[in-house]
């Protein structure tokens, strides 16, 4: 562990102490001016926070929150963005708004004032000289050292108190974090399981282990793999099969790249010659060194080292770009996804195209003029495809489908409804599919020498013929160190571009993807085939197109302007598929663009909002008798397959059609092609205000026969809040009749059933005010109810939960206690329809929590997590959209 971390050449220090009361949420990240006093470099920095008293939440973007104690230590080994929180909200405050003045110990001063418990903790860093390690790279965004009164935890405990007092040498402090950094991966690989941990989790293995500590501490001897199998005790077969599971290669593969990373330390440092470099990691001759560093790094160590410098020099006088903000979220199926933010303004979405690469691309002399002109105006959102650049390479999946949906995990990680969006080469088949799907969330789209169809769907003889020859050449070529193969794919993608564009899109190649995954995105790429959708895109669009294009025929420009309707085509004279800056093309592109993209949004057209204008002109009102003879009141609106939405205290057919609490849902409901089947609960609304009883049976019995009366074998079910239940029991017990279920805001255990005391407390509370509040003020108490529901509302809304929540229906003891009693975890396993869980992590009135439980328990289940706090999502709620889409994709399916 102490080469390990030696190789990484940590430097760093404590720069803030904070204290903090009540309830707060912020957002916070090591900026590089907080850090610079201590660590001038530019390398990677590692983030902590030591809990000196009281408990704290931590998150990181598309991770679960998770708790820390006092003594706990937070570390974050790639400084992301995090949330530090006691109470989570939908729009953190930037830590840095905090800050105030500087304590007695000389560090930045953090204060929240409240009403509660005492939060103190102290942040501290750690620089990392030089580039990413791999060290860095596999370790989770957040690790949590925890407190647990033991040996380890005691020295650490003592150490970082150590580390906060008075007057400490500043290597004394360096030294100190390093240790603290060191245990922190001790406590985490205790927690690894077999088979996780990639490269880390070869320190478990004790072959594997021994021969480390030979590589790290022998590196400049001669070794083979013989010496290091005896000295780890095993077998040549043995330690070449344990390495290659764990690290992913060779021994002598990692011996070779140990020496390497090594000698680029000491060629950054700039003390030693190349000769002695050469000698101190184990060659004899200064030429074999020079060949096994350019297989490396792509260079001999003279040039390399003075590209470092030049790269230094260039990041301290960089003019034209803003801070770029590297952050990661996780898709669907768990590949990991990196992407960045940069720039002010309206948001601005690059879809991912092959041989992307997010941190190399910023320093590109191919991509910098992109990057200055799209984020002068917009903040501009960019990521890594999956398998490429900084993103998994091991994904399972590669499909259109898969990169749509990366597309929205990004856009939704960082919170965005609404957005622009620029797809360029195969970012266009990703683009219009996504703008099919979400046709709401984006605003105008450009697209530059994209394509509808791959070549192998186009299917032209010369083109197939060559493509197959280029994937031939890539099996065998591409990660070799001599740059003639990729040479080839160069002067395909940008034959005018000049020495250093064509040297850093050689190197690129190699940097963003393997060999095997440069095949695997050649083949998939070429399967694109999205004609079907382009009469279906609405979106405004603008499409430019090089007549010379190599890469992509200019047929395909054309294609795709012929195929979405409205959409305006720009040729360009170029022979380039990526424009380069020297071109007069480029300056071409930038012009219409900008245009493009600032002209004003047309009055938003408003489908939904007809549909149900016309279907109310055809509304048919009904009622029907449930098993006890209780009258329900219905209303069917629209034409289509049933969709079931079982009555809640909250509905009344009538006037729900007009509320802005319901009316956005039902147009949304409408919009999936269904006949919208609502029904009154009993004892609320227009059905039945005194039935015989009010339990739970007979609340399933309500739904049986609002199914019944469908008249269909099949129906869909839409169960908000506290109709879930009845719900999941219905879908249990007639899994023949339920096709599909979506559940907004649902639980399966009341509040009873969950057992929560305080949750209790408060219900109580608000049953005992609103029997207090009912005979003087029914309006306030309407409110009160209103705030717990929708508590991030606009006043429209909460003059509409004032007026209809101030009844005393919503205080009847039976249904009260009906509701809080309801526990239907056992039959969750019974349900075999696919169920959609729509829930805000906010949620005051159903916790998070459980519907977690809802999802992991369901057979067939998928759990859409929205940033908010409502329990029925409003129209003005920024995460509608979110919840709209997944309506809709589910229902549509």
């Amino acid at each position: 562990m102490a080469d390990i971390l030696g190789s990484l050449r940590l430097t760093g220090g404590v720069i803030l102490e904070g204290s903090a009361r009540g309830r707060w949420c912020v957002s916070s990240q090591m900026q590089p001016e907080d850090v610079a006093a201590l660590f001038p470099g530019n390398g990677p920095i590692i983030a902590y926070h030591y809990i000196h008293k009281g408990r704290v939440f931590a998150q990181v973007d598309g991770m679960p929150a998770v708790e820390a104690g006092e003594g706990s230590v937070l570390m974050l080994p790639r400084n992301d963005q995090h949330m530090l929180f006691t109470e989570r909200r939908d729009r953190p405050i930037d830590s840095h708004d905090f800050l105030n003045g500087m304590t007695e110990r000389g560090l930045a001063k953090f204060e929240i004032d409240g009403e509660g418990e005492e939060v103190a903790f102290f942040c501290g860093f750690l620089g990392v000289d030089g580039p990413s390690h791999p060290l860095l790279d596999c370790l989770p965004p957040l690790l949590v050292v925890e407190d647990s009164g033991e040996a380890a935890d005691e020295w650490l405990h003592s150490n970082l108190k150590f580390l906060t007092g008075d007057r400490q040498a500043p290597d004394v402090i360096a030294r100190v974090a390093e240790l603290l950094f060191a245990q922190s991966i001790r406590a985490y690989l205790e927690h690894v399981e077999p088979g996780e941990g990639g490269w880390l989790a070869g320190l478990r293995d004790s072959a594997v282990a021994k021969a480390l500590a030979t590589i790290h501490s022998r590196y400049a001897e001669e070794l083979d793999v013989e010496l290091l199998a005896r000295e780890a005790g095993v077998s040549r077969t043995v330690l070449g099969e344990r390495f290659a599971a764990t690290l992913g290669e060779s021994p002598m593969r990692y011996c070779a790249k140990w020496r390497m990373r090594r000698a680029a330390n000491l060629l950054r440092d700039g003390k030693e010659n190349t000769a002695n470099i050469a000698y101190a990691v184990g060659f004899n001759s200064e030429a074999a060194f020079n060949r096994a560093f350019k297989r490396e790094y792509g260079l001999p160590p003279v040039a390399w080292k003075k590209r470092v410098e030049a790269e230094r020099r260039e990041r301290r006088a960089r003019p034209g770009l803003p801070e770029q903000v590297v952050r990661y979220c996780h898709a669907r199926d768990g590949t990991r996804l990196a992407y960045s933010s940069m720039g002010e303004g309206p948001p601005l979405v690059k879809t991912a195209n092959w041989l992307n690469h997010i941190d190399h691309d910023w320093d590109s002399p191919l991509w910098r003029h992109w990057l200055v002109e799209l984020a002068r105006d917009h903040c501009l959102l960019r990521y890594d495809e999956r398998g490429n650049g900084m993103s998994d390479w091991d994904t399972p999946e590669l499909s259109l489908d898969a990169f749509v949906e990366d597309l929205r995990a990004v856009v939704d990680c960082q919170g965005l409804d609404r957005f622009d969006l620029l797809a360029i080469s195969q970012g266009a088949a990703v683009a219009v599919a996504f703008a099919t799907r979400y046709p709401d969330r984006v605003r105008r789209l450009v697209i530059c020498n994209g394509y509808a169809a791959g070549w192998k769907v186009r299917a032209a003889p010369e083109e197939v013929e060559r493509r197959e020859a280029m994937m031939t050449l890539t099996r065998t070529g591409w990660g070799s160190d001599d740059p003639i193969f990729r040479q080839l794919f160069t002067s395909h993608y940008i034959p005018e571009a000049n020495q250093r564009q064509t040297d850093w899109f050689n190197d690129m190649q190699r940097l963003s993807a393997s060999p095997e995954n440069a095949v695997r995105l050649q083949q998939v790429l070429g399967s694109l085939d999205v004609r079907e959708l382009l009469t279906q895109v609405r979106t405004p669009t603008l499409i430019f197109h090089s007549r010379h294009d190599k890469a992509v025929p200019f047929s395909q420009g054309e294609e795709l302007a012929a195929g979405i309707a409205g959409s305006r085509f720009v040729p360009l004279e170029s022979h380039n598929h990526i424009l380069l800056d020297s071109e007069p093309a480029w300056p071409l592109f930038v012009r219409e663009t900008r245009s493009f993209l600032a002209e004003p949004e047309p009055a938003p057209a408003n489908p939904e909002g007809n549909r149900l204008t016309e279907a109310l002109k055809s509304e048919r009102r009904a009622t029907c008798k449930s098993k006890d003879g209780t009258r329900l009141a219905l209303s069917l609106l629209g034409e289509g397959p049933a969709l079931i939405v079982p009555g809640i205290w909250f509905h009344h057919v009538g006037p729900d059609t007009e509320s802005p609490l319901w009316k956005h849902w039902i147009a949304s409901a409408l919009a999936c092609g269904r006949t919208l089947i609502r029904a009154d609960v009993r004892g609320g609304g227009e059905s039945d205000p005194s039935p015989l009883t009010f339990e739970f049976e007979r609340l399933v019995e309500d739904l049986a026969a609002q199914v019944a009366y469908a008249g269909e074998q099949e129906v869909d079910l839409l169960a908000f809040s506290n109709s879930a239940p009845m719900a999941l029991a219905f879908a249990a017990r007639r899994p023949e009749r339920v096709r599909k279920l979506v559940l907004v805001g649902g639980y399966a255990q009341g509040v009873l059933a969950r057992g929560d005391p305080d949750e209790i407390a408060a219900r109580a509370t608000i049953v005992t005010m609103g029997r207090q509040m009912l005979e003087r003020d029914p309006i306030g108490f309407g409110r009160v109810l209103g705030s717990l529901v929708v508590p991030d509302c606009d006043e429209q809304v909460m003059r509409w939960c004032a007026a209809r929540m101030g009844h005393p229906v919503f205080l009847n003891e039976e249904a009260q206690r009906c509701y809080g009693l309801i526990d239907v975890t056992e039959d969750l396993e019974r349900v075999r329809a696919p169920v959609l869980l729509i829930h805000s992590r906010g949620d005051r009135v159903s916790p998070y929590a459980g519907v977690e439980r809802i999802a992991d328990a369901l057979p067939n289940a998928t759990l859409r997590a929205l940033d908010s706090q409502n329990h029925i999502l409003t129209v003005s709620d920024p995460c509608w959209p979110q919840a709209r889409a997944a309506l809709h994709e589910f229902l549509r399916d």
